[in-house]
């Protein structure tokens, strides 16, 4: 289970460094949890105690974070909301319940294309769940994070009341913020982290 949720770690870590967290976590680590599924969340925890480790791979749990979050959204259960399609401006917008805003430190999302370490940078992304159960992921932008957060928490809100209120509070011009935030809504609706409105 941990050598499949982890495959790039794997790949990026001296092998004798790999061998001894795997012998290190089942013989150290107390697992909280009786289920398979669950071993690689105990195994993130795990990662995050060893210190040494962590001191000569800085990007190690933010890589680790990453592969693990892919297979929790695999694996997430919850059910997908009602929705309508509909203008989102003018009615209250419906997100995927299955997608993540993320940053990272590290370009965590590239690591799979190397065999070496990659230098540090600011990585934001939204890692989500289509409609047709698939696992995908967009790289974005900080702006783009958190108007995806403003409407993941928004239940009473018109589109445009959203984006009025964020750009008051970003001191943008509201008008032109909304006009440019149509091109984020269309990505958002095509890749199913909009679904519709109600």
């Amino acid at each position: 289970f941990v050598e499949n949720t982890f495959p790039i770690v794997r790949q990026h870590l001296l092998a004798s460094d790999w061998e001894l967290l795997l012998k290190n976590f089942f013989a150290l680590h107390y697992c909280q949890s009786p289920y398979f599924s669950e071993i690689s969340s105990e195994f993130l925890q795990f990662l995050a105690t060893q210190h040494e480790l962590l001191a000569r791979y800085p990007w190690l749990t933010e890589l680790a974070h990453f592969e693990w979050i892919e297979l929790a959204a695999e694996i997430a259960d919850d059910s997908w909301p009602e929705f309508t399609q509909g203008d989102f401006w003018h009615n209250i917008p419906v997100m995927n319940p299955f997608a993540w805003p993320l940053v990272y430190q590290w370009p965590v999302q590239r690591f799979s294309q190397s065999k070496q370490s990659l230098e540090s940078g600011v990585s934001c992304l939204i890692l989500h769940r289509n409609q047709e159960e698939q696992v995908q992921l967009i790289e974005s932008n900080p702006l783009t994070l958190h108007l995806l957060q403003k409407l993941q928490a928004n239940h009473t809100q018109t589109g445009k009341e959203l984006f009025v209120d964020l750009a008051q509070k970003l001191n943008i011009e509201p008008e032109s913020f909304c006009i440019a935030g149509q091109d984020m809504i269309n990505v958002f609706l095509k890749a199913d982290i909009l679904l519709g409105v109600r």
